[in-house]
């Protein structure tokens, strides 16, 4: 691949096989002086992240890069406000148009809660059916038409308008028979027909999921598995008879919690599989059974020795999400450069004890926080380090800052590109874990200084 001035490209295969080359090109003035990452997901129920390839863009606009690939995959880029998506397939080049460039605001910027702005690229000089353009197509006429009758399908639940939605798309764009797009197409219509569903949506998933688990890597049957099953198993278990289930998930009795998921969806194997790790992921995040049941079941030969790859690795990728930043886990060491520039690693804290305070200093309530940690290390005493890591929002405003807010312990500023924040999934600032001398996991999260960390501290320290 050529490395001249125009461009600079960084391409890693994904793939532990050679595959064949996906190749993208654009020229955007706009953004010139940008990288673009895209991702791909493990699964869909974890959906881990796992890098394709990224581009710079010159100082002209041109970028081009490429990946291997040896079945379609479907791949996205996180870029200001956009969640750009795309489908690669191998051997074939696409010319990609990005969206109009708008930055965050300082409002999303601080929004814990900000969600990109989801867009599929436009792609230029392609066939009709080329599959980032026919999907495209197809969801903006799918939105077209639910619009049009958003009232009649919403509020009215009406079947005949329903149907004349499934009728329009499938008159418009029959004649196209990929098999991704038409899983794609059908994934979309049972969402509809999901949202309108009053009994009985949860056995959708049967009739819409596509045979081949090759094709469910992709967002609609995410969304789909979303729509249909999230927290299912903390409601069923608070509705009439919900103590078998409630007994089914702690006693870990997997062989009947996967016959009632069958019955319940009216799915078959490996489908059946699959919406039983996605009724666990959410089981453990709901604080309504034990997590460490559910982190044995979804580690059972069921999943991870399941014949189909897919279910296989939805699990692995699933257990692995659990069991991170989990209590007795070593949680990832820091190493982020303090005031003179110089890295400064978690790993050589020498205390019983570190607390990790991820903070934003133009955020109020973080100056708040920040400024009662000098009172709140003097009530905790010296079996507890304090580790500082400061949102990277310029040097300027943390200086500002520091010279006129002392703080106690190690300080270190964030990276633009390598986010620690992101590391340990801080969706929201200030957020505050504890770990031990040995860096493992005691709290996650902790409580914040202001939130009462000293007091939910002093039942640790008393045992030390």
């Amino acid at each position: 691949m050529k490395m001249g001035k125009f461009f600079v490209v960084t391409a890693l295969f994904f793939l532990s096989v050679s595959g064949f080359a996906a190749r993208i090109e654009g020229v955007e003035p706009d953004y010139a002086g940008r990288t673009l990452e895209f991702f791909t997901w493990s699964d869909p129920i974890s959906q881990t992240e796992k890098k394709l390839f990224a581009a710079t863009i010159d100082a002209q606009g041109r970028f081009s890069a490429e990946t291997g690939v040896t079945e379609t995959v479907y791949a996205y880029c996180d870029i200001d406000i956009y969640r750009l998506k795309l489908l690669l397939t191998p051997q074939q080049p696409l010319k990609i148009k990005l969206p109009p460039l708008r930055k965050k605001s300082f409002a999303d910027s601080k929004n814990p809660y900000f969600e990109p702005l989801e867009v599929w690229l436009k792609t230029e000089d392609v066939p009709q059916d080329e599959l980032t353009a026919l999907i495209s197509k197809f969801d903006q006429r799918y939105f077209q038409l639910t619009e049009k009758y958003f009232n009649q399908l919403y509020y009215q639940q009406s079947q005949r308008h329903l149907d004349s939605v499934k009728v329009t798309l499938d008159q418009e764009f029959s004649r196209f028979k990929t098999p991704w797009f038409l899983a794609h197409r059908q994934l979309q219509l049972t969402a509809l027909e999901a949202d309108l569903s009053r009994t009985g949506r949860e056995k959708l998933i049967g009739q819409a999921a596509p045979v081949d688990p090759r094709l469910w890597n992709q967002p609609a049957f995410a969304d789909l598995l979303q729509r249909l099953f999230s927290h299912t198993l903390s409601t069923e278990s608070k509705s009439l008879g919900g103590q078998k289930i409630r007994m089914m998930v702690n006693s870990k009795n997997l062989d009947e919690l996967r016959k009632w998921t069958a019955g319940f969806t009216g799915t078959t194997s490996p489908l059946t599989e699959m919406v039983l790790l996605k009724l666990l992921h959410d089981a453990f995040y709901s604080g309504d059974f034990s997590k460490e049941a559910v982190m044995q079941m979804v580690q059972a030969p069921l999943f991870v020795a399941h014949p189909t790859p897919q279910v296989q690795t939805a699990a692995r990728q699933v257990a692995a999400k659990l069991a991170y930043l989990y209590p007795g886990t070593v949680a990832p060491i820091i190493c982020l450069p303090g005031a003179d520039k110089k890295l400064i690693c978690s790993s050589e804290n020498q205390r019983p004890y570190l607390y990790l305070l991820f903070a934003d200093v133009e955020i109020p309530v973080c100056q708040e926080q920040l400024k009662y940690l000098n009172t709140m290390v003097e009530k905790t005493g010296n079996n507890l380090s304090v580790f500082i890591v400061l949102r990277n929002t310029g040097a300027a405003s943390i200086e500002s800052f520091l010279q006129k807010n002392p703080l106690p312990g190690t300080v270190v500023t964030d990276l633009d590109q390598v986010s620690i924040g992101k590391l340990y999934r801080v969706r929201s600032y200030p957020s505050a874990f504890l770990l031990d001398q040995s860096h493992r996991v005691i709290l996650a999260p902790a409580r914040t200084p202001l939130d009462g960390f000293e007091h939910q501290f002093a039942g640790f320290n008393k045992t030390r």
